[in-house]
């Protein structure tokens, strides 16, 4: 018996080392990986964890807490709701790349959801795909 629990605190030990929100599986993410994780973070009101998905740009000076809760507020006072969204395979230029977004969402101005197409530019940080600018427009 203590010999299995042994190896089930090994597994949960190697699972936790190769879980973090950059890494799956000790690869790291690709563009559209980032991007998905990042629209899935705020999708369910994980504002934290999306803040790990931007580059220092995108950052700007604001820290994790600063930035997490404006954009909790932002999402809460104008009832933002992320409905649904669809990433296209990226298009990568050596530490840049370029990923094409669909979303659809609601908000108290757009009670019946409004369909958006984004353009995620994503760069290289310290050999992570990071998000550095978003360029939106509801026509494709």
């Amino acid at each position: 018996m203590a010999g299995l629990r042994k190896i089930i605190l090994l597994m949960v030990i190697i699972v936790g080392m190769f879980s973090t929100k950059d890494i799956v599986f000790g690869e790291v993410l690709t563009p559209e990986a980032t991007v998905i994780n990042f629209y899935t973070a705020l999708q369910n009101g994980h504002f934290e964890q999306a803040y790990g998905y931007l580059s220092s740009k995108m950052k700007g000076n604001k820290t994790q807490e600063q930035w997490t809760v404006d954009t909790k507020n932002l999402f809460e006072s104008g009832e933002v709701v992320i409905l649904e969204f669809k990433v296209s395979p990226a298009k990568v230029e050596g530490d840049k790349a370029m990923v094409q977004v669909w979303n659809r969402s609601k908000d108290m101005l757009n009670p019946e959801g409004l369909v958006e197409y984004e353009t995620d530019h994503l760069t290289k940080e310290n050999g992570v795909w990071k998000i550095d600018e978003t360029v939106v427009s509801t026509e494709k």
